[in-house]
């Protein structure tokens, strides 16, 4: 009977316990905080990306109704993404069969004030208006190829 009467009063007693919640809640808020922390002063150790900014065309269209061929000189700015001169990019020119007066394709690459010039070019002729594709690429910059100089004949 003692015991019926201590088992009556277990199951009368609603107020259940939840006594390690407190101590729990306090090490899960601990835990996240320190997480956080770990991750935001590793996320600020990461350099800031670095990118191809502009390519500029200083030289403008060719037109062919003023220029012979071997007589084209083209020049190229770039910058990165700050507008500061970029040095040893690789410039490239494609499209409309330029050449250099040897024959040679057109590249180069950029000096420390971030330009490069193409002289003694050579097109093919043709009509209308016709794009030369200007690419550029840098290790660690990435590429760019939105940049084109048109050639109106």
């Amino acid at each position: 009977m003692i015991e019926n009467k201590r088992i009556m009063r277990l199951r009368k007693n609603k107020k259940g316990g939840i006594e390690g919640l407190p101590l729990q809640l306090m090490i899960i808020v601990l835990v996240a905080a320190l997480g956080t922390a770990v991750i935001v002063g590793w996320i600020s150790t990461i350099d800031t990306p670095t990118s191809i900014g502009e390519v500029t065309v200083e030289s403008g269209d060719i037109e062919m109704n003023r220029v012979t061929n071997g007589n084209i000189s083209v020049n190229i700015s770039v910058t990165d993404q700050n507008g500061d001169p970029l040095e040893g990019v690789l410039v490239s020119l494609t499209g409309c069969g330029i050449r250099t007066s040897d024959n040679g394709q057109v590249y180069g690459n950029t000096d420390r004030n971030g330009n490069v010039e193409f002289t003694d070019l050579t097109v093919n002729s043709g009509s209308g208006v016709r794009f030369v594709n200007v690419s550029v690429s840098k290790s660690g910059y990435g590429e760019d190829n939105t940049a084109r100089i048109a050639v109106i004949s």
